[in-house]
């Protein structure tokens, strides 16, 4: 049976449902609770972070990867996430790479979430960690070449 969630029970319980489908390595994210219906996950620079946000209108949950720096940082991430396509959608084929409002981009995915639910928490937990794990090594490789 599905029980619903409110969105402060929703958002509390996702780094403690996230953490374990995560490597050891990786567990060490900082979780921040953003306006609204969001939370913002980062290893240290906030304007990369990883992101779940619940779209009340279209009945989505986001999850993915954010660049909401400056946008000569949000273009050359764009470019460099460009290059490595294949292998990101290897690893998360319904990954979409896309340049949004205010110069921001995004590489992300949303999800069926008509309302929040413990069955839309674990659902956006398991994706959300398929993005940590494949996006966290290349976008420390990005950091390492800027």
């Amino acid at each position: 049976m599905r029980t619903a969630l409110a969105p402060a029970d929703f958002f509390h319980a996702l780094p403690v449902a996230l953490a374990p489908r995560l490597p050891a390595g990786l567990r060490g994210f900082d979780a921040a609770r953003g306006r609204g219906r969001l939370m913002k996950l980062d290893y240290g620079h906030r304007e990369t972070h990883f992101e779940v946000w619940h779209h009340v209108r279209t009945g989505r949950v986001e999850v993915g990867l954010h660049f909401e720096g400056r946008p000569e940082l949000n273009q050359r991430a764009l470019d460099f996430f460009r290059e490595r396509m294949v292998e990101v959608k290897g690893a998360l084929p319904r990954a979409e790479l896309e340049p949004w409002e205010r110069g921001w981009v995004r590489l992300y995915e949303t999800l069926p979430a008509p309302e929040l639910s413990d069955e839309v928490l674990a659902l956006a937990a398991e994706r959300l960690a398929a993005y940590m794990r494949t996006l966290q090594p290349i976008l420390e490789e990005f950091w390492e070449k800027r």
